[in-house]
């Protein structure tokens, strides 16, 4: 069967994930560079509130998504291509060059702090449902924020200032928008925000070897399907400060007509994007199942195990 790996980005992460991956730190004994690169993991008093923090929520998202993923590369027998969506694909290029735990962490670190730096002011992002992009943009242009997501024609992640999008968020409200939601995210990714980031983290980019790709990455950017490594690093690079064309990116998983699409997670919003879709596509999210076991129980009746 043919599959293809879907990596999400920040807002749904939970305590539930801290444990899961202090367990599969045990598992495959990186307690040691967790404990020294990312120490609040392992804080008593680590609370809700903390995991979106983008300094912590970058590499922690990293390293679940890793783990998982050691964990399911054992499962399927042909993985057709990976897509990463925001975060997600950094965690894509790193698995798909079979590159180091600790070398995709300390890149995941980079990419936060470069992030959080270049947000001077509070700032974030905010869903907005139920309107057509040409009537958004002069909404957008007034109040000074962007586009940060496109997920469909009348679906978009917006990034701009806290009080621009407050702005925004009032203006869109007085025309009848259908949904408003301020997301669990503290940068405004994917915009012109995060310009001054981009040159450094090209520059830590280039500091690293990476591997050929061994599994074809469908880039969250505009659902290019790249095959080559420094195709997917270019993307990696223009999307920190560019919006993701994430509607594209689910046409072209679509097409590509895989037997079944696994969300790593956290979270399953991108599966349920996908049902909407195409319901009939057999699209599932890690964070569908309660336990490890559930998974791969259903994992194997698919596969006729």
């Amino acid at each position: 069967m043919n599959f293809i790996i879907c990596f999400s980005g920040q807002g749904l992460q939970n305590l539930q994930h801290i444990e899961e991956l202090r367990a599969w730190a045990e598992e495959f004994k990186i307690v040691d560079t967790l404990q020294r690169d990312l120490p609040s993991l392992y804080a008593e008093d680590i609370s809700e509130i903390d995991l979106y923090q983008n300094e912590f929520a970058q590499p922690f998202i990293f390293a679940l998504q890793w783990c998982r993923w050691q964990w399911i590369r054992t499962l399927l027998d042909d993985v057709m291509a990976f897509s990463g969506y925001s975060l997600g694909e950094l965690s894509a290029l790193c698995c798909s060059t079979n590159t180091s735990f600790e070398q995709g962490l300390r890149l995941a670190h980079k990419r936060a702090m470069l992030m959080s730096h270049a947000a001077q002011q509070p700032s974030g992002l905010i869903a907005v449902q139920g309107i057509n992009l040409n009537v958004l943009n002069p909404y957008l242009q007034a109040s000074g924020n962007e586009l940060s997501i496109k997920l469909s024609d009348s679906s978009f992640i917006i990034g701009g200032l806290n009080d621009n999008l407050q702005q925004l968020s009032n203006m869109l409200s007085k025309v009848g928008t259908r949904t408003i939601k301020r997301l669990n995210v503290s940068i405004p990714s994917h915009t012109s925000f995060m310009q001054t980031a981009v040159l450094p983290f090209h520059q830590e980019l280039q500091q690293h070897t990476f591997s050929d790709l061994s599994i074809p990455i469908i880039s969250g950017s505009g659902g290019h399907k790249y095959f080559e490594r420094q195709d997917a690093v270019n993307a990696l690079i223009q999307q920190m400060s560019h919006a993701i064309d994430w509607d594209s990116c689910m046409r072209v998983v679509q097409e590509s007509l895989p037997d079944i699409v696994l969300e790593i997670g956290p979270g399953s919003s991108l599966s349920k994007m996908l049902l909407e879709r195409e319901p009939n596509m057999i699209v599932r999210a890690v964070d569908d199942f309660k336990s490890r076991a559930g998974f791969e129980t259903w994992l194997k009746g698919k596969l006729n195990i």
